[in-house]
Parts: structure tokens; C-alpha cells; sequence
């Protein structure tokens, strides 16, 4: 018994069958869902068991990953070891010159000494 078309359900004949995509098509309903231009075997991608011509085919996009702690981790990793903030960091602190860091009692002590020695 010959099989029911895809697309229109009537009987598809050996001499105008075309098996694609699991199903089978006349060679005529064998178009894109969208333009609805003529496929062929060569010419055609299949999405969801369904032909598309090649400007119409779906296009897959990627889906948002949710910032997992995985992701996070890995993120700031890459971050780190980025030469991006530390050449951001440098431009930043370029031209301001140098600053004490800590000012520890030791510090202070030789500050107050050397200002007193080029008192005298």
C-alpha cells in the first residue's frame, strides 16, 4: 500500500515520492514552510521534521546560562588572569606617582627624623 503525503495526506505513488525527513512527500509538496519554494534532495535542511529552503532555515540561538557558582568562579578566574585589568589598573595609577602604603610607628619615627635633621 503506498504511504499518505506529509503535507497534503493524499497517497504518494512511487513515481513522485520523495522520503525525507522520516516522512513521505510528492514532489511538489515538498516545499519550504515559509516561502514555499520547490525543494529537492540537495537543496533542502530539515528543522523539527520540517524542510526549509536555506534563507528560511531556523536559525539557533544560544540560550542564557544562569549565573551558576560554577560560572561565577570560572568568570572571575578569567578575570583575574586577564591582561585587561591589569592594564586597566596601571592607566589608572600611572602619572600619580608613589604613596606610602602603611604608616607603621617605624615610618612615622623616621619621617619625624628626617624632617628634624633638615630643620638643623
Amino acid at each position: 500500500m503506498n504511504p499518505p503525503c506529509a503535507r497534503c495526506g493524499k497517497t504518494v505513488y512511487p513515481t513522485e515520492k520523495i522520503s525525507c525527513l522520516d516522512k513521505n512527500w510528492h514532489k511538489g509538496c515538498f516545499h519550504c514552510e515559509v516561502c514555499k519554494m520547490t525543494l529537492n534532495m540537495k537543496n533542502y535542511k530539515g528543522y523539527d521534521k520540517k524542510p526549509y529552503c536555506n534563507a528560511h532555515y531556523p536559525k539557533t540561538s544560544f540560550t542564557i546560562v544562569t549565573d551558576t557558582p560554577e560560572n561565577l568562579r570560572l568568570k572571575q578566574q578569567s578575570e583575574l588572569q586577564s591582561q585587561v585589568r591589569y592594564k586597566r589598573d596601571f592607566e589608572e595609577s600611572k602619572g600619580r606617582g608613589f604613596s606610602i602604603v602603611t604608616d607603621t610607628p617605624e615610618l612615622q619615627r623616621l619621617r619625624r627624623t628626617q624632617e628634624h635633621i633638615s630643620n638643623v
